[in-house]
């Protein structure tokens, strides 16, 4: 009986001894696998940032700013501009959860349309071990202008649009009555142009008793939609519109004399060969869209030619110069004037000649703005040298000035008087 005890109770003791040593190794196999875990996400936070890293340099060489270098006045390279000539290999290093050296390396040289670009991040983590992961990809030589072109939205009828999401023929002061249309005060108070949001020409033409030029959106909107308000006829007419400003060497008593008696000459405006057509302008100041305030020495035109009824499948258009007029000041033999205009540079989204403002205007068909001038006064009114437009005027692949009147007697004795005509009617 005794000895069965002893034996039980030896038995006893190497079960529990067997259990501890089975918990002991379940314990060590979790510490273990605490530890491969902790590793892990370690690893996964440096390859994550790794990844980042390498990303950021890849985007950073996308988003160059030009084509050519741009040389400082020290003739070093300007490291604030990243450019397409710029790209070369190179390396840097950059601490975070570890230390990382990236570099990157370009395949082709500048003058290749294509080149191939490879970013490389190399690490060491916690246990040792290099470590290391890399991006490729090809990057166009694009100018960034074209580029910026395709970021507009288009409409359906394709045309780009511009400011309140209309048509860029729309006038900024413009005030939108829905279902595309749009209102423009024209002529005497109460008068409004209304407009095509899309086109930008002119639909009809209304007024309203009541409204004067200092009526609210609000009352203008709710007597242009409400037809017991509003008189209305049909209009079918394009419209030309644009800004003319002056240049610093117009001083400002001069620009505020010319200012009072500018307006616009259109007797050379003709549709086919039918004449003639009944052509209003106006103009009137040139305001900032986002503070409503007036901007100083610009002048803001619009010019609404009517279509007459076109013969047999020709599209209604009309051909012909619009040149500014002035007071006395423009034909006097001491006039010191000349008006440069902005002629544009032919893009994807702009390239017929009317629109890039390339005078006389041909067989226009649409409604065209953006048709820029520019007043300038020469230093020596008796100089019988051409005036040159001002340099500000060009910009690389934007814009040129090309001289469209010479009021000056000297340079242009003869033309000078019709080049420049005097305003025969109000502004």
């Amino acid at each position: 009986m005794t000895n069965a005890r002893r034996r039980q109770s030896g038995s006893t003791l190497i079960e529990a001894m067997i259990a501890l040593l089975i918990m002991g190794v379940g314990m060590l196999s979790l510490s273990g696998m605490q530890m491969d875990l902790t590793r892990s996400a370690d690893s996964t936070r440096q390859r994550t940032q790794a990844l980042h890293l390498a990303q950021e340099k890849m985007e950073e060489f996308r988003s160059y700013t030009g084509i050519a270098s741009t040389v400082t006045a020290a003739g070093t390279v300007d490291a604030h501009t990243l450019n397409w000539n710029a790209l070369a290999d190179g390396q840097d290093s950059i601490s975070g959860n570890a230390v990382y050296t990236r570099s990157w390396t370009f395949g082709g040289g500048i003058g290749s349309p294509l080149r191939t670009a490879t970013v490389r991040v190399a690490w060491t983590d916690r246990g040792n071990t290099g470590q290391w992961l890399s991006l490729s990809s090809a990057l166009s030589q694009t100018d960034p202008f074209d580029a910026g072109l395709l970021g507009f939205p288009l409409p359906p009828s394709s045309q780009i649009k511009g400011m309140n999401n209309r048509g860029l023929a729309i006038p900024i002061a413009a005030i939108s009555l829905g279902n595309h249309r749009s209102a423009l005060a024209f002529g005497r108070a109460g008068q409004y142009l209304l407009l095509d949001d899309i086109r930008g020409d002119v639909v009809r033409i209304c007024t309203a008793p009541g409204l004067t030029k200092d009526s609210s959106t609000a009352e203008i909107i709710a007597a242009l939609q409400n037809p017991d308000r509003r008189q209305c006829e049909n209009l079918s007419a394009y419209t030309v519109s644009g800004y003319v400003g002056r240049d610093s060497s117009v001083s400002t008593s001069d620009w505020n004399a010319i200012e009072s008696g500018l307006g616009i000459d259109y007797a050379g405006i003709v549709r086919n060969a039918t004449g003639t057509l009944g052509i209003q302008c106006q103009l009137g100041n040139a305001i900032n869209p986002n503070t409503a305030a007036i901007i100083p020495d610009y002048k803001y035109y619009l010019c609404v030619i009517p279509l007459a009824e076109p013969a047999a499948h020709v599209a209604p258009n009309w051909s012909g110069n619009i040149r500014l007029a002035g007071p006395a000041a423009w034909q006097g033999n001491n006039s010191p004037y000349f008006v440069c205009r902005y002629e544009y540079a032919a893009t994807p989204a702009v390239n017929d000649s009317n629109q890039r403002n390339l005078q006389p205007y041909s067989h226009v068909s649409i409604s065209i703005s953006q048709q820029n001038y520019l007043v300038a006064s020469a230093n020596n009114a008796t100089d019988k040298t051409p005036p040159v437009c001002p340099s500000v005027m060009n910009v690389a692949k934007v814009s040129s000035g090309v001289l469209h009147q010479d009021c000056r007697a000297a340079s242009n004795p003869v033309g000078h008087t019709a080049d420049c005509p005097r305003l025969a009617r109000a502004p």
